[in-house]
């Protein structure tokens, strides 16, 4: 089973990367929905040998909420802005895919110097989770558009539940639903400023908005 769970983390760094390299929206949302599907098996794959019914639960919470229904969310944000690919991001994608490489490099160097207690499930959960979140963190930073941003967002909270998930067995079920319901509102509230963006400004380019004016 560790071959399994070994071969999705590495899927979940890949997606990450593929999306840091797209510049059509409905792509980078339908990967980032596929991301999130194999974050939620994961947690299958971590505690095979002892699943108890917190983990099931965790999982189709994390498979149905982030990798079908913020999906669906964010379609119906590009359909009503009526956008469909990034033109002209703040970084060039292929220095964006560069800056990638090398973030994934340093998270696993990283990973190796860290030293954590009880013995590693996999070698790379760690170095994934931070790949993970420092990808989203750069498509956060390098991309205009509002929608591409509040994915790149979404992304950063995949890594930081694929971390949590170290803890998933001592963690109470309850911290685990807050790190669900964090995703959640803070896409609502993104949502929410997309439209608001899109009525008063009529787009979503952030770049835009460095004037602000009476």
């Amino acid at each position: 089973m560790e071959i399994w769970l070994d071969t999705a983390l590495i899927l979940v760094v890949l997606l990450g990367l593929f999306m840091t390299g797209s510049n059509r929206l409905g792509a980078i949302i339908q990967i980032f929905g596929l991301q999130s599907v194999v974050l939620g098996i994961v947690p299958f794959l971590m505690y095979f040998s002892k699943i108890e019914i917190h983990i099931v639960f965790v999982s189709l919470v994390a498979i149905v909420l982030k990798g079908f229904l913020m999906p669906y969310f964010l379609f119906w944000a590009i359909r009503h802005v009526s956008i469909r690919r990034e033109v002209s991001p703040l970084i060039g994608f292929g220095t964006t895919l560069f800056l990638s490489g090398l973030l994934i490099a340093g998270s696993f160097i990283l990973s190796s110097r860290l030293v954590f207690p009880g013995p590693a499930i996999s070698d790379f959960i760690i170095p994934a989770s931070f790949s993970t979140i420092m990808m989203g963190f750069l498509l956060l930073i390098s991309r205009a558009k509002a929608i591409t941003q509040v994915v790149g967002y979404l992304v950063m909270e995949n890594g930081i539940f694929l971390f949590a998930l170290l803890l998933l067995e001592k963690t109470p079920l309850l911290v685990e639903m807050g790190i669900l319901l964090d995703v959640f509102v803070g896409a609502l509230v993104m949502g929410i400023v997309v439209n608001h963006i899109s009525d008063q400004f009529e787009h979503t380019d952030t770049s835009h908005l460095t004037v602000l004016r009476d």
